[in-house]
């Protein structure tokens, strides 16, 4: 699912697709300023259901001599730390500080949510499987209305991206709290 697939298709729910695509394609200049907004509310989007709905998740292995790794070595860019494994696979201790995570000196394995990288026409959207172009569609055209100051039209939008996201996560596994028992 290419950005460029996803930007086309808000397009057509805000009814601007042929300004967009003749911007996309090359053949006139006059969608520009169109096609950079649907492009920057994508970008919003893509976050906004990262951070809050369908966490994207990472797994990389990393050596460390002193047990302390930093974020900014993480291949991308950690939102939450989901947990960290040994060599052996088993959990290891660790504790979070604000720029590092402190854990055992050795090879470990560090599982963490990421936020998306800023993307262009030509990139792929890290949700590939996980999301559908019309839930991203909708959330642009939400945004793209909420600019423009077109209120009505914005909940409108917003409403069929909540059902949309809603409908993505039923397909999520449920987690269920044991209750506990009092003696």
């Amino acid at each position: 699912m290419t950005v460029k697939e996803i930007v086309l298709a808000a397009a057509t729910e805000l009814g601007i697709l042929d300004t967009v695509n003749a911007y996309l394609s090359g053949t006139s200049t006059d969608g520009e300023a169109e096609a950079n907004a649907l492009l920057r509310c994508f970008n919003l989007v893509e976050n906004e259901v990262a951070l809050d709905y369908l966490p994207l998740i990472a797994e990389e292995e990393v050596v460390t001599k002193t047990g302390v790794i930093y974020y900014s070595s993480l291949s991308r860019e950690a939102a939450r730390v989901l947990g960290v494994w040994d060599g052996a696979g088993n959990a290891a201790t660790f504790k979070l500080f604000g720029e590092y995570l402190k854990t055992q000196p050795d090879r470990v394995r560090v599982r963490y949510t990421y936020i998306p990288s800023e993307k262009t026409f030509r990139d792929d959207s890290d949700f590939a499987l996980r999301a559908s172009v019309r839930l991203f569609a909708y959330g642009i055209a939400a945004e793209y209305s909420l600019a423009s100051g077109l209120f009505e039209e914005a909940a409108v939008w917003d409403r069929k991206y909540k059902e949309a996201i809603k409908a993505a996560y039923c397909g999520q596994p449920i987690r269920r709290i044991r209750s506990r028992r009092w003696a």
